[in-house]
This record gives structure tokens, sequence and C-alpha cells, in this order.
């Protein structure tokens, strides 16, 4: 994702849904085209079907009354499909867009039925996403009490975070994630041979067994993985 597909965000599309269809009454609509392309959705059928496929697995590790954390919520592809699960009775969203945050506020913060539902913006700094971010990674603090995400869920975040600000994020996943919760991460692994890690913000690629090591010094060990789920690799962790 370019730094010019997000610039082409404008400062009212938090309010505004997909111009080719209505808007129905008790539905919750889709955003407008530039938020989907923020979060990867080339296309809306893209968009659905990348929702669809990460609800219906998220939906796997859902015990009864969960809280799930997302980190990078985007503009809810994730908790549009979890609306009406009944096992979620909390689910917190954030991200550095405020543009996405102001759309799920709007349209997908009202609709939850079973709970509540909250979103978050932070002004973190990000190479790809928010470039004039004034929080740096190091000292953010997610917005979930120790202990209390049964889910979390980062769906092609790893894949945008240096290898410092990955380390954070895997401690403040082990800080929030519950004794009987499950983190849920896709990262990508095309390394080259002695390589751990490489690339920019716009794409980075990990060593699988180093992410492991990185994720087990933070305090989260493996308990099964996904080869493949909308063309990343997928890690289920719990706490060690």
């Amino acid at each position: 994702m370019s730094q010019t597909s997000i610039s082409n965000i404008q400062p009212n599309e938090g309010s505004l849904t997909y111009a080719a269809y209505a808007v129905w009454k008790g539905i919750v609509p889709l955003p407008p085209f530039s938020l989907l392309w923020s979060v990867g959705g080339a296309t809306l059928e893209q968009f659905l079907v990348v929702g669809d496929a990460w609800g219906q697995f998220i939906s796997r590790f859902c015990p009864e009354e969960a809280t799930v954390l997302e980190i990078g919520c985007g503009c809810g592809r994730a908790p549009r499909v979890l609306l009406n699960n009944s096992s979620v009775t909390r689910y917190i969203g954030f991200d550095v867009i405020p543009a996405n945050i102001e759309w799920c506020n709007n349209f997908l913060a009202p609709a939850w039925r079973n709970g509540k539902a909250e979103f978050h913006c932070y002004d973190l700094y990000s190479g790809e996403y928010n470039p004039n971010g004034s929080l740096q990674t190091s000292e953010f603090r997610f917005p979930c009490e120790d202990g209390q995400a049964d889910v979390i869920i980062a769906a092609s975040v790893f894949t945008h975070l240096l290898e410092p600000d990955a380390v954070h994020y895997l401690r403040e996943s082990a800080r929030v994630l519950s004794t009987r919760g499950h983190a849920l991460f896709s990262i990508h692994t095309a390394v080259l041979p002695g390589e751990k890690y490489r690339g920019n913000e716009t794409r980075i690629d990990v060593d699988m067994d180093y992410f492991l090591e990185l994720a087990a010094a933070a305090g989260l060990r493996e308990a099964s993985r996904l080869d493949e789920l909308t063309g990343q690799q997928v890690l289920i962790l719990r706490k060690a």
C-alpha cells in the first residue's frame, strides 16, 4: 500500500459510504473505495472475500463473552463480520488513519448489539501509513487492560512493522492476552537465505523461526499455524 493511496483519503470520507450501493436501514453500509483501498481492498470483491475469510477464522477462537482486540482495524473489515457473533461482547480496534476510525464510529459502533465496540485513533508514526505521526511505537500502550483480550488480531500488520516496533507490539500483545486467549498474526516470510528480517514499512518479510523467537522472548508461544490465508502465513500464539 503506497503513501499515495493513503493521501487520497479526504477528510470527510469517514462519513461517506460506497457510492454504488444504497444505504439500507439497520444494515451496516460499505466504506467508500478510498477506505477499502487503505486496507488492501483493491476491489470491493477482494475486501469482502478477505473479510469473510478472516471473520470465519477469528470466530473459531472466540470463547463465550470474548474481548477481541484488533491491531490496525482499518475501516472495519473484521468487526463488520463479527457484528452478530454472540460470543463477542467487547471489541476494541485501533488504527492510525483518522478517516477509518471515524467511519467505524459512525457506522459500526452504533450497530453493535451484543456488548459494545470501541474504535480508537492514535497518531502513531508509520513511514507507510502515517509519516507525520507524533507518537513513536515504543511509547504506545494498547487500549486494553492486562490479561483481558481473548483474541488479538493483527491481519497484515507485522508485514509493515520494522523489527523494534514488531518487538514492542509482541510485548504489548503478551501483556493484554488472557490465559484462555489466542493471538492471530499474519506475516510475509519471503526472506533470502541467511536473512531474518527484511524490507521497509511498505512490506516486511521475516523468517518464521526468527519471528517465533521474538514472540517467545515477549512471552508468547506457538499453538498452531495456518500456512496460507489470503496470501500470508498466520501464526496462532498463546501466552507462554
